[in-house]
């Protein structure tokens, strides 16, 4: 069974990482999006040399439960395993755009922001979710860093989030004559203007801050390297792997593997033990 550890490993074995093997199409957001989702589906398969679609799609059916949509998160789920949600930014210190999913520390199988097929597409209740941050330099088509980041140490408990949505929901709600309906984002009036033909749809924009400014004390990041594959999960996370796993990445001569203490995203002054994982060339 294919995990995190695995898809770093994988990426290790790779010749080279050049425009040849990291391709993403034209230089459109959208595609480049694409080829960096491809590009993490086949470090969990290991099918980068495959160029046999039929056995492409096989490894991905055996890897994973559920393949999402731009709307609705998780862009990928491991059968029994990980939720995996996938960004890409052009800046390695552009904020993460998430849009009207605010940031998960778990995937919960009851959330309302996802739909019935990824809910139903495996017996589960919660997974573990990780950020998948891909840093393409603007005029790009190469992979610059990737960034691995367990949402447990990046997002504080669920109902943070989903207070705030409630507290602003509930004030325009009280606003005096508006005709409030409510949504799964923060809400929408209706009947604007005298015509009642104008309905004002409120939704949030989420933005978080990106890997390299919120672990700035500990990544040790160099901008002069080639390629740099960071990783960080909490000490639990990392010693629930295969020992098989652990011990394919801790002989990668170029993989470094360090503890570290990260803050507690509900408590910062409660630090969490954790593993930092660095691939660099």
């Amino acid at each position: 069974m294919t995990n995190i550890l695995e898809a770093i490993f994988n990426i290790s074995q790779l010749e080279e990482l050049t425009v040849k093997d990291i391709a993403f199409g034209s230089n459109r957001a959208t595609s480049v999006g694409d080829g960096l989702e491809s590009f993490i589906k086949d470090a969990f398969t290991n099918t980068f040399n495959e160029l046999d679609k039929k056995v492409r799609i096989d490894k991905y059916k055996d890897a994973f439960s559920y393949q999402g949509s731009s709307r609705t998160p998780p862009d990928l789920m491991l059968k029994a395993g990980d939720a995996i949600e996938v960004k890409k930014t052009e800046s390695i210190t552009s904020e993460l755009q998430l849009n009207s999913s605010h940031p998960k520390s778990k995937l919960l199988s009851t959330s309302s922001l996802i739909n019935k097929h990824c809910a139903s597409c495996e017996d589960w209740s919660e997974k573990d979710f990780i950020y998948a941050i891909g840093h393409i330099p603007k005029g790009s088509k190469i992979l610059s860093s990737l960034w691995f980041i367990d949402g447990s140490i990046y997002a504080a408990d669920e109902d943070v989030y989903l207070s705030l949505k409630e507290t602003l929901t509930s004030n325009i709600e009280a606003t005096p004559n508006i005709d409030f309906s409510p949504t799964n984002e923060i809400g929408r009036v209706n009947f604007v203007d005298p015509l009642k033909i104008t309905n004002l749809r409120i939704r949030g924009m989420w933005l978080l801050q990106p890997p390299y400014k919120v672990y700035d004390y500990v990544h040790g990041y160099d901008s002069s390297k080639k390629f740099q594959c960071i990783s960080i999960f909490p000490l639990t996370k990392y010693n629930s792997f295969t020992q098989e796993s652990r011990d394919k990445i801790e002989a990668v001569k170029n993989i470094s593997i360090t503890d570290v203490e990260i803050q507690d995203p509900n408590n910062p002054v409660n630090m969490i033990n954790c593993k930092l994982i660095k691939y660099v060339i």
